[in-house]
């Protein structure tokens, strides 16, 4: 969809939303208007001299080409933005008089003495009147009131906006959900993967000193209370627990000398002479041992949740005093200073919104995770980034790697053991997402509180990936397309969008949009209320907040309010060039080039056609 058929979507879309904006246009109200070219016209200005040639000039000569008079305007300032979100009544102030003098340039394109007819253009300039006054009912005469004021008033763009925002909302939407999943695993690493890695490396030691047999024998004593009574024969079984154990369902290797595999014993849990201790021989090559296994099993875990403990494994990491040698070992990036790691990893301390890669907060009621921040960052402003959390430039392209891969930003997705948390295979932040977002979160279970099993669907969706994929990336409907703005035209009108102008519609419903997806209608309603209820209600004034600071209503002065202002979501979202200070612009009323674009023209000449005839 090219720029021109976006705006003519945002432009019917826009239609259907004209009864809420309207409500942000009534405020300003005119209380003088032009209307004398009509009656100029009526009045005999037929375009013949007082000899009766044709001499259109006698009639419309420069008076009427530039002509100047006062326009008076009074606005209603709200003044309670905030309590009208929690549900309050509007409140107003009314404002002005606000007064212009306004110069009308017009000129004569076509003059037509057969059809008694005349074309001309037609554009405004308005410059605010300082020594101008107007006269009430009352017969009290009150003084201009500055542009400069500054008023509120709805955005009455901010529909719009959400309604072109809502593909990219999605897909920042997908982002920030991932950013939930890599601040998970980032924990995770630094709590668990790193003190895990230490143990392997410890067990290696021992092995090479003392043997693989004499190393478990030595940790039975130690979980035994120091006795050796019931010492197993630990020969046959040492190379699959220390070396060659493996994820039956990836090959990874999680024997004890190998990265994962302390926490994975550690993780299980201590023997439990049943169901934990007969999974663990599963794995680790000691299920046919008899009567023994019990005996190794406590060896096993005794060995390895003893050096995974001792490493700090599961530890508070807000209270860890090798935080720096823990995200050096999971990230390669080493840094020094404990104020700046402690930024990193937790949030600086001067930021408006919590950005550490830990960091979690609540934004307009998303979960806002600080990875994500950061990872942002990284990517529009290397130099800012760098100076708001104190880093170098190496230091910052490994974080963003490290972070970005776990997220999916960049390189190849890291993934996930599965066997960590009981599962099979591995997973990434694609697959997490693609399969929360459908269905249940498959590491920890429950669901997602942006996927489709939300508030009152929580349960019933249980979409697999392949259809996941369809209706957000793949089919001709898909929500992160351009389509999603027709998707909302059909949630707020209630029928389809017309091919053309004039052409068939259908009524937008469950049935319609299991359709084009096929899929039940159960599952059509959950995919409506994600796409109208959250991301339109909830998220992408939220997202459009966090981006470009844009918000329903707008503080500022009634010279923006009237003759422009410039919106950079429009720039952005519409012309995808939000630094082109050309577009963007907007306003009211129709002035010769928008109020403080530096001369960027309305485009805006309007043509008339008018009898010469009376």
């Amino acid at each position: 969809m090219d720029n021109q058929q976006k705006a003519s979507v945002l432009l019917v879309t826009g239609l259907v939303l004209i009864g809420i904006n309207f409500l942000a246009l009534a405020p300003f109200v005119a209380g003088q208007v032009e209307a004398g070219v009509a009656d100029a016209v009526a009045d005999g200005y037929d375009g013949y001299d007082e000899n009766r040639n044709k001499d259109y000039t006698a009639d419309y000569g420069d008076e009427w080409l530039v002509s100047t008079s006062e326009r008076v305007y009074f606005a209603y300032s709200l003044d309670n933005p905030e309590g009208v979100d929690a549900g309050e009544e509007h409140e107003f102030t009314k404002m002005g008089p606000f007064i212009y003098e306004v110069t009308t340039t017009r000129e004569i394109l076509d003059f037509d003495y057969d059809a008694g007819e005349i074309t001309y253009s037609e554009y405004d300039s308005f410059e605010w009147c300082e020594n101008c006054t107007w006269t009430d009912d009352n017969g009290d005469e009150h003084n201009s009131v500055p542009g400069s004021t500054e008023i509120t008033q709805v955005n009455i763009l901010w529909n719009t906006q959400r309604i072109a925002g809502i593909s990219t909302g999605i897909i920042y939407g997908e982002v920030f959900a991932k950013a939930g999943f890599a601040n998970s695993m980032i924990a995770n690493d630094l709590q668990n993967r790193a003190p895990s890695i230490w143990a392997s490396e410890d067990i290696s030691g021992l092995v090479a000193a003392n043997g693989a047999a004499a190393t478990l024998a030595g940790a039975y004593m130690q979980g035994n209370g120091g006795s050796s009574d019931g010492m197993p024969d630990f020969s046959a079984y040492t190379d699959g627990i220390m070396t060659d154990a493996v994820d039956p369902s990836t090959g990874i290797c999680i024997a004890l000398t190998c990265d994962i595999g302390p926490m994975l014993v550690a993780g299980m849990g201590a023997p439990d002479g049943g169901v934990t201790t007969q999974t663990r021989a599963a794995l680790y090559g000691y299920a046919d041992s008899g009567e023994q296994m019990n005996a190794i099993d406590l060896a096993v875990y005794s060995l390895a949740g003893g050096s995974f403990l001792a490493r700090g494994g599961g530890a508070e990491l807000s209270e860890a005093t090798d935080l720096r040698e823990r995200l050096d070992e999971v990230s390669g990036v080493d840094i020094t200073d404990p104020d700046v790691l402690n930024g990193v990893i937790f949030g600086t301390p001067d930021a408006d919104i919590p950005n550490g890669l830990l960091s979690v907060s609540d934004y307009s009621g998303i979960p806002l995770n600080g990875i994500a921040l950061f990872l942002l960052g990284a990517q529009g402003d290397l130099f800012g980034t760098m100076t708001t959390y104190g880093i170098g430039l190496t230091q910052l392209l490994g974080l963003s790697d490290y972070a970005g891969e776990w997220i999916g930003m960049v390189g190849t997705p890291t993934e996930f053991e599965m066997i960590l948390t009981g599962g099979q295979g591995t997973i990434n932040a694609d697959d997490w997402w693609q399969i929360s977002f459908g269905g249940e979160e498959p590491i920890a279970g429950g669901y997602i509180p942006i996927g489709l099993n939300r508030g009152d669907f929580e349960g019933a969706v249980n979409m697999d990936v392949t259809k996941v994929t369809e209706i957000l990336y793949t089919s001709p409907y898909a929500l992160t397309s351009d389509f999603a703005r027709i998707f909302m035209y059909g949630e707020l009108s209630g029928s389809t969008l017309p091919a053309e102008e004039g052409g068939a519609t259908t009524d937008w419903n469950d049935a319609y949009v299991a359709g084009l997806y096929d899929i039940s209608e159960a599952d059509a309603a959950a995919v409506r209320s994600w796409v109208a209820d959250f991301m339109f209600d909830q998220v992408i004034g939220a997202l459009l907040g966090f981006q470009y600071g844009g918000s329903a209503y707008i503080t500022q002065p009634v010279d923006n309010w009237l003759f422009g202002w410039r919106d950079i979501i429009v720039a952005d979202v519409v012309y995808g060039e939000p630094d082109n200070m050309a577009l963007g612009w907007v306003s009211l009323e129709t002035n010769e080039t928008y109020f403080g674009s530096d001369s960027v023209t309305t485009g805006d000449y309007d043509v008339y056609v008018a009898s010469t005839e009376g």
